[in-house]
């Protein structure tokens, strides 16, 4: 097997996982899966030329790398999909923390009485938007 069919088949099979990851809700893994992916589509660049040279080439081992791009693609957009996806979950999250904070304001939560209640009912959180 060439090195464009290994590198292309380590990252189907690792935006697989990431895939799995994201609709598993398992964040922390798509954050750890990210450094070998980017290193995986640097590797990829890499070989463009040889990739291109394979499938000027045609047979056998030119429709498999074919094959093997195309899986690759539907992958990529559907992992791209899903990523963006959960973006805009966090940032729509973020948002809402930032709204519920806002209508809080004033220095606190007032008692029917008008007396400032003591301590906040939600502290300070902080949302991870490192994806």
């Amino acid at each position: 097997m060439s090195a464009p069919n290994q590198i292309i088949e380590r990252l189907t099979r690792l935006l697989h996982d990431e895939v799995s990851a994201i609709a598993a809700g398992k964040l922390e893994k798509v954050r750890e899966l990210y450094p070998e992916k980017a290193a995986l589509l640097e590797e990829l660049e890499e070989v463009n030329d040889l990739v291109e040279d394979k499938l000027a080439e045609g047979g056998t081992e030119a429709g498999k790398l074919r094959e093997q791009i195309q899986e690759l693609h539907v992958l990529l957009k559907k992992d791209h999909s899903l990523l963006d996806r959960m973006t805009q979950a966090t940032a729509r999250a973020a948002r809402e923390v930032a709204n519920i904070r806002e209508r809080h304001g004033l220095g606190g939560l007032y008692e029917s009485t008008g007396t400032l209640r003591k301590g906040d009912v939600a502290g300070p959180q902080q949302v991870d938007q490192s994806i």
